[in-house]
């Protein structure tokens, strides 16, 4: 079964970036963040991380225009004004996207999409992207430092803790402790996975609207 990998830069210094890189083989960084610019962080800019991942044999791929988050088409978004991802993934950018994707994973690059949240919970690399793949057959995993969590594990996870406490979490580390206690003797909120997404959706989703007030 293909897999590819997804990582967060945040705040890391690009040689703790490569490493993680290096830990688990990955030959090709994909940039699906919108703006591949970072405020925080000068060493994730575009031209400075494709130099820095050429130095190491990694190749960088920005493809921000195909499955970046950035959408402000009206018949794409909610009546809230925040991004629709059910209506995103039919879009022909997006399946442009996912086909240069699947063709570097079928052409043997071992693939990581990059986008700059580390936690993957809070980035739409996880309830867009990776939902997306997930459900077409891929095994998705999501790098933390040096740890890695498949993406089914973290939608069960996250499925559960929702049944325990009837509302969506994007606390990375109590969600990957968590563990499900509450008997079925007891009525629960019914929430099955595309649910659980549309929820994480609304959460994570950008905004054009509240991003165009905040220029202002």
């Amino acid at each position: 079964m293909s897999q590819i990998f997804t990582i967060g830069h945040s705040t890391d210094t690009i040689e703790s970036f490569i490493e993680y890189l290096k830990h688990y083989q990955i030959d090709t960084i994909v940039d699906v963040r919108s703006i591949p610019y970072s405020r925080f962080a000068n060493q994730f800019n575009k031209e400075q991380l494709s130099d820095s991942l050429k130095k190491k044999n990694i190749v960088y791929i920005p493809m921000g225009n195909n499955l970046g988050a950035r959408y402000e088409e009206k018949e794409l978004l909610f009546e809230d004004g925040k991004v629709d991802f059910s209506k995103v993934v039919i879009t022909k950018r997006f399946q442009e996207g996912i086909y240069r994707v699947e063709t570097g994973i079928k052409k043997g690059y071992k693939i990581a999409l990059m986008c700059s949240e580390k936690n993957p919970i809070e980035c739409h690399r996880f309830s867009l992207i990776s939902n997306y793949l997930h459900k077409k057959g891929y095994v998705v995993n999501h790098i933390v430092g040096k740890d890695i969590f498949e993406h089914k594990l973290l939608e069960n996870k996250l499925l559960d803790y929702y049944k325990e406490h009837h509302k969506i979490s994007t606390d990375f580390s109590k969600i990957i402790k968590f563990h499900f206690m509450q008997s079925t003797l007891f009525e629960i909120d019914e929430i099955d996975e595309n649910n659980l997404y549309i929820k994480l959706n609304k959460l994570v989703g950008y905004n054009p609207i509240e991003a165009k007030k905040e220029m202002v």
